[in-house]
């Protein structure tokens, strides 16, 4: 069987997850079902296509479906939004990980990931720097963008930080989110209640995954971080904090099941630890 298959069926296997847990709305089974095919493909392209990796690719994409459709701590921003916004950046992620002699295909990703949520403000920079690092005839107007790119982080971190004015404003509609800032404690204990305590440490353990000095580790490690400061502003779960944790929750599964040497075992292991993680959200959603 050849990997790449994981990511057509990871998406229509989101839709279908979706459509049984109760989303009804066409326009939201069908994001649901592009973030999944796109988180597979971002499973695939950090971990590799080895059995374990790809227990990781069918965790992640299911456990955002969950968690986006549970919403006893979502934030205003729409479910199809959201999860257009994390397919967007989990497209970005594979682009930025793919060697290749034009970079500026991530930048249509990374943009519209930007232009979504400003928790994803930091793929647009890390696209745009692409653009003047790569090894490509590059024309001159390319060093425009990661200058473009910084200024959009510039303005993305003042209106975030605003707490009234346009600027608040700004970060009100970009997020699709009213400031109203928590603790950081409430809004960790409300992230494990949104995603399950299991997943929550295996999300905590994949988290080193993400350090490598690579352009689709760096912008996962930095969307990480913007991802919380927008939660906390909002004092709600962010969309971006799901398809974090479940990126670092499927390649810390991966890492796990991959310390069995026989790929049935890897496939055996992985599957089971999947099915643990998940258990917790399923079960949220199907209880409501």
């Amino acid at each position: 069987m050849r990997s790449w298959l994981v990511i057509p069926a990871m998406g229509a296997a989101s839709a279908a997850a979706a459509a049984g847990l109760g989303a009804r709305p066409p326009e939201v089974l069908v994001a649901l079902g592009l973030a999944g095919a796109a988180m597979a493909a971002a499973q695939r392209a950090l971990a590799g296509d080895s059995p374990a990796s790809l227990a990781g690719a069918a965790l992640a994409p299911l456990l955002i479906v969950a968690a986006l459709l549970d919403g006893a701590f979502a934030s205003a921003v729409p479910v199809a939004r959201g999860a257009l916004a994390v397919a967007a950046a989990a497209w970005t992620l594979v682009e930025l990980a793919r060697p290749t002699t034009s970079p500026l295909v991530a930048l249509l990703p990374a943009t519209i990931a930007a232009f979504l949520s400003p928790a994803y403000v930091a793929l647009l920079l890390v696209a745009g720097s692409r653009l003047v690092t790569a090894p490509w005839q590059r024309p001159r107007w390319a060093i425009a963008v990661p200058i473009a790119a910084a200024l959009a982080v510039v303005v993305a971190a003042a209106a975030c930080l605003a707490t009234h004015g346009s600027l608040a404003r700004l970060a009100d509609a970009w997020s699709a989110s009213p400031r109203a800032p928590i603790d950081a404690a409430v809004f960790a204990e409300h992230l494990v209640l949104a995603v399950g305590p299991i997943a929550a440490v295996a999300a905590l353990c994949g988290l080193p995954a993400l350090a490598r000095w690579r352009h689709a580790e760096v912008s996962a490690a930095a969307t990480a971080l913007t991802s919380l400061a927008i939660s906390i502003r909002a004092g709600a779960i962010d969309p971006s904090v799901i398809g974090v944790s479940a990126l670092c929750a499927g390649l810390a599964v991966g890492r796990l099941a991959g310390t069995i040497r026989l790929p049935t075992g890897q496939a055996f292991a992985g599957a089971t630890i999947a099915l643990l993680v998940l258990a917790a959200p399923a079960w949220a959603v199907l209880s409501r």
